[in-house]
């Protein structure tokens, strides 16, 4: 195992470890984060089970029809389970910190994966014998020629299925098992009206089909799911209410009995019914995340503008003398834990890559309103300061920034910033708006949303991707490239190099672009580097259409489709184009400052130094360095991206245009473009373990540079030249979002 390897499983184990932080702003929200610590990641076969139950017994029905029928039958059979302490209803698993993975789309990998489940290195997970048996010789055997990727296989060579997920340089296999996931639902609606809205509203739509209009045959199917998925909804309510009332029987204190029977009044009210108080509204946000999450495989079930559209409920209590800042924080300090529990359920190689658990949920505050004006408010405060508090990695807590944000409010930031724990995150609201207009729509031209849109509901989904509340849907974090792998391709002769992680290695995994004698201007280097770049993007785009079109066809979505702006109208599921705007799948980068780097250092040890040939830097390379130490000196010497150095930044702003611009032509299978973006997680170790050694002296293995960052110890003259080269890039291009990580030492910021 590399170095990184272990490092990485180091960490992992203490993380998982299992004790108990108490943590919180009162007595009741430590003890439920207790018990979320002191729970292990575990499996929940309950959606596994009621899927295919369904299937089995529906042979023969319209797939949408079937899918819909799955997903009424786990609400019905979800845990109606209570705990001591709690004010918040509704857990998505029978254990805390369970997984309800998706069957239909994970059984294909889980078949030869599961024996690894319980003691893999990155992110393994509990399940009793029993959920383990019953997978094992009943359910997986039952889907495992099923799932979107056996399917996908079908239209594919077996080659271009292995390169798509394991080769390292051209990547879709996010895509193909996370459906359902980065969306940021209508809450304004969902909490002022409830789910009787949807059903009521499809009751109608239904009664009012035209027979002879040869659109109502599909539409017919599609309301009759949407009206048995309420129901199911309001069946859960219901039993989570009489469960509340079974516990206030057996309760001995009378203030927790009391709590008791109002949670049990609430679930009368909520989420099947608008939110009368703070409580209900925070209830329905709670239940609404996790039944999205249940719903979908995939991450980032976003709250988007909480703090905004929460305010009126929290001002009107407030106001009336029903709660305090205090008992509004603790709610918000509770759904903070609870969101946590929601673990991600991945493959071992995905793990690696996605590794920590972490699902993306993501809360914003601050930002501006519709007018242009400050938004921020008390809900904003308290939403920084209830992390501070418990302390969870979830959810991903942003500050929309702009010029008129409080200074009072960006302070309140800071103090949760120095707490070292990744909260919260700054975005800036101008580049957001930016990024908006351009949404979905190929270079040049703008998106369905209007400005009121952008300004009232836009904000931050999942890692760093713009989108609008209610509005948008589609996959943002789908296919990634690798562009470090492409430059060593590009060296290479297209080949993948031996010895690293994944398949194809030894073997081309681009395309044979020629032998290194045949560049011979720096000109003709760059422009097969680029050549590489785009096939690859051209590889992942026709993968990621075909997944798309299966998607549609059988892996729909009645939650989140009842959760987009005028899709009941439309009559069409989210994955066909219920969105008001439809973006995605989308394409990332990955591994950009290492890419430029290795151009950067190719240009100035070969083509303008003349002291190495580009068959010495293949040679090197292919040995990792061995044998080529001076070489590799003189390699890692040469200007690197992020020292506001244009011999390298000019490469930089090349590259960066060339990706953003060609994905961003791209058409995909709902009629929108692909929008481009920056890959924000930590996949940069696992493409790294992926990729040979690179040109940049980068040894084989070893993590590639993050996001868009430089590379790891590259920007040497200090954070301000770094920001100078940072900002030579066009951002409109990455309409799917861009992250940048610096880490600035006390000596530097003394320095500043």
């Amino acid at each position: 195992m590399s170095d990184a390897k272990c490092a990485g499983a180091k960490l992992g184990n203490e993380l998982r470890s299992g004790y108990a932080a108490k943590m919180g702003s009162t007595k009741r929200v430590q003890e439920l984060n207790g018990m979320l610590h002191s729970n292990r990641p575990n499996v929940d076969i309950t959606r596994a089970r009621a899927f295919t139950k369904v299937y089995r017994e529906t042979e023969g029905l319209p797939a949408l029809l079937r899918r819909y029928k799955a997903i009424a039958e786990v609400y019905r059979t979800l845990s109606d389970n209570v705990y001591d302490y709690e004010q918040l209803v509704g857990w998505p698993t029978k254990r805390i910190r369970g997984a309800n993975f998706a069957v239909e789309l994970h059984a294909h990998w889980m078949k030869d994966d599961l024996k690894n489940l319980r003691d893999r290195t990155y992110d393994p997970f509990e399940i009793s014998d029993e959920d383990y048996k019953e997978l094992e010789e009943d359910i997986l055997p039952y889907w495992q020629d099923k799932t979107a990727a056996a399917q996908w296989a079908h239209y594919v060579t077996p080659e271009e299925w292995d390169r798509a997920q394991f080769g390292g340089v051209s990547d879709v296999s996010n895509y193909i098992c996370a459906n359902g996931s980065h969306f940021i639902p209508a809450w304004t609606d969902v909490i002022k009206h409830g789910f009787q809205k949807y059903y009521n509203e499809a009751k109608v739509l239904l009664d009012e089909l035209d027979p002879n209009d040869p659109t109502s045959v599909d539409k017919r199917y599609f309301y009759q799911g949407i009206i048995e998925v309420c129901e199911a909804i309001k069946n859960w309510a219901d039993r989570l209410s009489a469960a509340c009332l079974r516990k206030a029987e057996t309760e001995k204190d009378p203030v927790r009995k009391k709590e008791l029977e109002d949670m049990a009044a609430m679930m009368r009210r909520v989420p099947w019914g608008p939110a009368t108080s703070f409580h209900d509204a925070v209830e329905t946000s709670w239940v609404v995340c996790f039944f999205l999450f249940v719903e979908g495989a995939g991450p980032s079930i976003t709250w988007g503008r909480w703090d905004q559209y929460m305010y009126p409920y929290y001002k009107r209590d407030i106001e009336a003398g029903i709660i305090t800042p205090e008992s509004a924080m603790e709610l918000i300090e509770e759904m903070y834990i609870k969101v946590t529990s929601n673990v991600w359920f991945q493959s071992t190689q995905m793990a690696y890559i996605f590794g920590g658990y972490y699902r993306y949920p993501h809360l914003d505050v601050g930002g501006l309103d519709e007018n242009g004006r400050d938004a921020s408010n008390e809900l904003s405060y308290l939403c920084l300061r209830a992390m501070r508090y418990v302390k969870t990695t979830s959810p991903a807590v942003c500050l929309m920034l702009h010029q008129k944000t409080p200074d009072s409010l960006l302070r309140e930031a800071c103090e949760l910033s120095v707490d070292g724990h990744g909260h919260p995150s700054f975005f800036d609201v101008e580049t957001l708006y930016k990024m908006l207009e351009n949404r979905g729509a190929c270079a040049n031209m703008h998106s369905n949303y209007t400005s009121y849109d952008i300004k009232k509901y836009g904000s931050p989904i999942g890692c760093v991707e713009p989108g609008v509340e209610g509005m948008q849907y589609g996959h943002t974090d789908s296919g990634i490239i690798n562009v470090a792998g492409c430059i060593y391709a590009a060296v290479c002769d297209g080949k993948k190099a031996k010895g690293v992680d994944g398949t194809r290695c030894g073997q081309v995994v681009t395309y044979a672009s020629g032998a290194p004698e045949l560049f011979d201007t720096y000109e003709k280097f760059e422009k097969v580097c680029l050549d590489q770049i785009e096939y690859a993007i051209k590889e992942c785009h026709s993968n990621l259409i075909i997944v798309e079109k299966l998607l549609a066809e059988q892996f729909n979505l009645p939650t989140f489709t009842m959760l987009l702006d005028g899709a009941l109208e439309k009559g069409l599921d989210a994955t066909n184009g219920g969105a008001k705007v439809n973006i995605g799948p989308t394409i990332q980068m990955s591994g950009f400052g290492t890419a430029v780097d290795s151009m950067a250092a190719i240009k100035k040890v070969v083509y303008t130094d003349h002291e190495a040939t580009l068959r010495d830097v293949a040679n090197a390379i292919e040995a990792n360095f061995v044998g080529y130490e001076e070489l590799r000196a003189k390699l890692i010497a040469a200007p690197k991206y992020g020292n506001d150095d244009d011999f390298a930044d000019d490469i930089a702003c090349r590259v960066w245009s060339f990706f953003g611009d060609t994905v961003n032509h791209l058409k995909m299978y709902r009629g929108n473009y692909c929008d481009a973006a920056i890959q924000m997680v930590q996949s940069n170790v696992g493409y790294g373990a992926m990729t040979g050694a690179t040109p940049n002296g980068r040894l084989a293995g070893q993590p590639t540079s993050d996001t868009m960052s430089a590379s790891q110890q590259a920007d040497t003259n200090g954070p301000l030249a770094a920001a100078r080269s940072y900002g030579k890039l066009d951002y409109t291009k990455y309409s799917n979002g861009t992250l940048l990580n610096m880490w600035i030492s006390q000596s530097e910021m003394m320095e500043v």
